[in-house]
């Protein structure tokens, strides 16, 4: 079936309870031959396609002949652009017959510069549908459904329509996209749950949990303030990929000789490499730079020494290990050398914790015994413990170049985090910028603009950062703000979709 059909039960499902949003799309799944471009599309399992709502007004307007202001009334009438072209031309009756594998093409085209055919594919593509089908193609396109599906709703409504548990097409999920996972489900198969040397999987992440929903049953490790990277060693081979998937193992030679003498044959490794001074005690993340970006990994490795620590194990020998419960990994892999420092069984919590504080480290994580390897999710089962500091991770929203010496380069920053209608701004940061990190960040932001305006640059929000603050505050007209905000690092191995939400953001105040 092709894109109106999609388009129908979108339409159908919306402004429903997740309860009947399941039905809907069970039922509605049997209309489509493909089951799996429907699940690519509803899950936003789609590559990145440079396109940020600043540029899409500039793209539509003209598109649709119309002054940028008149398409910015519209879009604040609505506060979806989805909506405003739909009411711009709601007559639009042409109904397109793309196949949703076209969608699926048009909906990944780079569309960094209008000056590429990008921009006539798309127009083209537009002009042909009718003002249902405009609506959701630009919600889509600016992968702002607004509908409350999320890759929950996909999963129970994928388990319903092939009559398979949910709990079972979760475990599925953890090994594959669910796209793949609907795929097999066709063919009548069920999706392999065996991990392989060199696939990487996405990292399981933490959340701040109460100290009253901490679990009973609880392992607690101390918290490195390194980066996050998973190690796979099969025999001699071993392979580093950072948290977001990247190979890199050329610069840390000296942890690939580590992991190469460990008594196992094969295994998946997730842990973190942290800098050290000589004594091995901590120190601040910073010095990770050098090893991450020289260009001369022997010399960084003379500069800075650095720590590999294992917290935990997905593949153990031939066995993926990742669904057992975590008390059941730790058990295969406890003898292997580097373990995460881990308070002892029935040990005082606080008083690991004042431990992990006093020997420089940022504090512990409180983790569910009893609870598998949540692949991709910052899950209650790991709750993190620090200094009752604020600490979020955001993305730069727009920035002003500096005064004096720092006219050159961007020194104030526009953050903000994830909102259901894309990121809400929660105020400006200015401080714990070195000179060479305004620089680098100058750089690769003038390579993600999407507008400029009175004396404000504003970005595809493509950067992520870590910033500390005394706390947040919130104004008479509900907008958030930071205090003392202070930036502590540059998060290069984060992905913006792990950015922290205007929800937790609200928690906090």
């Amino acid at each position: 079936m092709n894109w109106m059909t999609l388009c129908r039960l979108l339409q159908a499902t919306d402004k429903h309870l997740p309860s009947q949003q399941v039905k809907l799309l069970s039922k509605g799944m049997e209309s489509f031959e493909d089951k799996r471009l429907l699940a690519k599309i509803l899950s936003l399992d789609l590559n990145s396609n440079n396109i940020g709502l600043a540029k899409a007004k500039k793209w539509l307007a003209k598109m649709f002949e119309i002054f940028e202001d008149e398409l910015e009334g519209l879009y604040s009438a609505h506060e979806d652009m989805g909506y405003a072209i739909y009411y711009l031309d709601s007559s639009a009756e042409t109904q397109t017959h793309t196949s949703l594998q076209n969608i699926v093409r048009l909906l990944e085209l780079d569309c960094g510069s209008m000056s590429t055919q990008s921009y006539l594919l798309v127009k083209d593509a537009i002009f042909e549908m009718s003002a249902l089908e405009r609506m959701w193609f630009i919600r889509y396109w600016l992968r702002v459904p607004r509908n409350g599906i999320n890759e929950g709703i996909c999963q129970k409504a994928v388990a319903k329509h092939f009559k398979v548990k949910v709990a079972d097409t979760k475990k599925h999920c953890n090994f594959n996209s669910l796209s793949n996972v609907v795929a097999y489900y066709q063919m009548g198969s069920e999706p392999p749950m065996n991990l392989s040397h060199g696939s990487f999987v996405a990292p399981m992440l933490a959340k701040e949990i109460p100290m009253e929903k901490w679990p009973k049953d609880k392992v607690v490790d101390f918290k490195y303030d390194g980066n996050r990277y998973q190690i796979h060693k099969q025999n001699e081979s071993v392979i580093i990929f950072n948290r977001k998937g990247k190979i890199v193992t050329s610069q840390f030679p000296d942890v690939v000789q580590i992991v190469r003498g460990y008594p196992v044959s094969e295994a998946i490794f997730d842990g973190e490499i942290y800098p050290v001074d000589s004594q091995g005690y901590p120190l601040e993340h910073k010095h990770m730079a050098t090893r991450v970006h020289s260009k001369n990994v022997q010399e960084a490795m003379n500069k800075v020494l650095v720590k590999w620590v294992i917290f935990d194990c997905l593949k153990w020998e031939t066995d993926t290990i990742m669904n057992l419960p975590y008390k059941e990994r730790l058990a295969r892999y406890l003898e292997i050398p580097d373990q995460a420092q881990r308070m002892a069984n029935g040990g005082d919590v606080l008083a690991f914790y004042n431990i992990a504080i006093n020997e420089g480290f940022e504090g512990i994580i409180v983790k569910d015994a009893s609870l598998p390897y949540e692949s991709g999710k910052r899950s209650a089962g790991w709750a993190k413990y620090k200094p009752p500091r604020i600490e979020l991770d955001v993305v730069i929203l727009s920035a002003r170049l500096g005064e004096g010496k720092k006219s050159n380069v961007f020194a104030t920053f526009e953050v903000g985090v994830k909102a259901p209608n894309g990121f809400a701004s929660i105020g400006n940061v200015g401080t714990g910028f070195s000179d060479q990190q305004l620089t680098t960040l100058t750089h690769q932001l003038k390579r993600n603009v999407e507008s400029f305006d009175f004396g404000v640059w504003k970005f595809l929000p493509r950067i992520v950062l870590q910033v500390k603050a005394d706390l947040i505050s919130q104004d008479a007209k509900g907008n958030y703000g930071l205090r003392f905000p202070r930036m502590e690092r540059i998060r290069d191995d984060k992905f913006v979709a792990d950015i922290n939400t205007l929800e937790d953001v609200e928690a906090l105040v």
